[in-house]
Parts: structure tokens; sequence; C-alpha cells
């Protein structure tokens, strides 16, 4: 198996992979000469690589620190994908449902290893709202939408989740996290205050696969305006609604979508 393995080896795809895996797990950008050194390989040596990930756009270059991040290029590739390509189709129309009744921006997010990533969005219609752009990514446990996505997970997968963000971040508290998914699934969606954005109460609730676990979470970050005609309880109850009606439809449609 070795030999085979040796033989057909692609020295430069590998050299390629090893960039792009490095960049999606850092959390800023890096130079040339830290992405060599993580690699241990010469500047020479990743140089060529570097220019073509970046003409190709699977890679950017970060004009501030002049080091790159990984591009969209990814991204868009893994929206086409027909799994998650039928989950923002099918669930669509019920983000745009809750973003006009609402007048609440209103996004979907799934699983991305240890974090969450936003596939698809609306924004509130109205002149005031907060909503995140596509692709944004947030630790699973600093997420109203990553409580969900893990609250709603098999039991082995949730385990593999609480295992990598152990091992991945020395604050993560899994007591903490652990009690906070089963109050989750008790009360079938999550809400609480944003982490990130004061005066901001996040809602999310799970839409259900085939398989019988999440695929992904449909969430508003919801701000209370004086005069709106939908309060907190109302948002509430309409997202887990919403959330319900695209369960229903891939339940029929769609087989649950793998994590990475």
């Amino acid at each position: 198996m070795a030999e085979t393995s040796a033989k057909y080896s692609a020295p430069a795809l590998d050299k390629g992979l090893d960039i792009l895996e490095l960049l999606a797990e850092s959390s800023r950008p890096l130079t040339m000469g830290q992405i060599a050194e993580r690699l241990s390989r010469s500047k020479g040596e990743i140089f060529r690589m570097l220019v073509a990930l970046e003409r190709r756009r699977y890679i950017m270059r970060d004009e501030a620190s002049d080091g790159f991040l990984i591009g969209n290029r990814l991204f868009e590739m893994a929206m086409k994908a027909p799994p998650t390509r039928n989950l923002i189709q099918t669930a669509m129309p019920h983000i745009s449902a809750v973003a006009h009744v609402l007048d609440q921006s209103c996004h979907l997010a799934v699983l991305s290893d240890t974090q969450i990533v936003v596939i698809a969005r609306v924004e509130a219609p109205g002149e005031l709202g907060f909503a995140v752009r596509l692709g944004y990514r947030r630790r699973v446990d600093h997420s109203t939408s990553g409580r969900v996505l893990a609250a709603f997970a098999s039991s082995a997968d949730r385990q593999r989740l609480i295992s990598k963000l152990a091992d991945a971040h020395p604050d993560f508290d899994a007591a903490d996290f652990g009690a906070r998914i089963e109050r989750v699934v008790t009360q079938g969606h999550e809400h609480g205050p944003s982490r990130t954005v004061r005066g901001v109460t996040d809602i999310s609730a799970p839409i259900i696969g085939e398989t019988g676990w999440a695929v992904a979470a449909l969430t508003v970050p919801f701000i209370l305006r004086d005069g709106a005609q939908a309060g907190l309880e109302d948002a509430i109850a309409m997202v887990a609604g919403e959330a319900a009606a695209v369960s229903a439809e891939m339940a029929v449609g769609m087989p649950g979508l793998a994590s990475d």
C-alpha cells in the first residue's frame, strides 16, 4: 500500500492542500514566511503555489499585514454541492418569510469542524437591522446557532465536537457547554443575549434532516424596536415554527448533511 501511495503521489497538490488547510485553521492572516515555517518548507517551495492559489481566488492577501487568508472560492464551491444547494433552496422561502414578518434579519448556519458558518441570509427589510455576512464563522460554544446544532446532533457527533473543542481551546468549559445544550434540547430552541453585540437577542432553532439530526440552524439576531409589531416571544415562536416547516420538507427530500 505504501508503495502504491508513493507511486501515485502528487507533491504539488499536497503542497497546495497543506497551505489551504493551514489557512483555514488560522484565526489570522499568515505571511509567506509564517506559512513556510509552519509547513517546514522553504519560501521558494511555496512561492509559486501561493501565487497560483491567489490567482484562482482560493486565498487572498490581507493588505494590512501582507499575509494570506482563505478566500471565497472554496465557500462558493461548497455552496454549489447538491446537499447544501438543496438545503438553501428549501430554506430560503422560510428565511425570507421570517425576515419580512418580523422585520429582522435571518440566516442559516451549519457546522464546520468546531465552528458555525453562515451559508444563507436575508437582511431586515426595514431601515434598521443587524445582519451577519455570508461565510461568517464563530466558535460553536460561542454562538446560539452552534449550541442548537450541538444539541440536536447525534450523541457520537456531539462527543466528537466536544473533544475537538477541548483540544483546540484551553478556555472551553465542557461542563457548562453540556449543561447549556441539554437545556436547548428541553426547550427545542435557544435564545439569549448576543456575546458580540449589545441589545441583540439571538434566537435559533434546528432544521432536522431525514436522519433525525440537525443539518442547520435557523437564526435571527433580534433587535427590539419601539413600535415593532412582533415582540421577542412572537419571534421565538416564528423561528421555531419556520425551522420545523423546513424540517418537514427536508424529511421527504434530502439526507442529513455531514459536518466537517
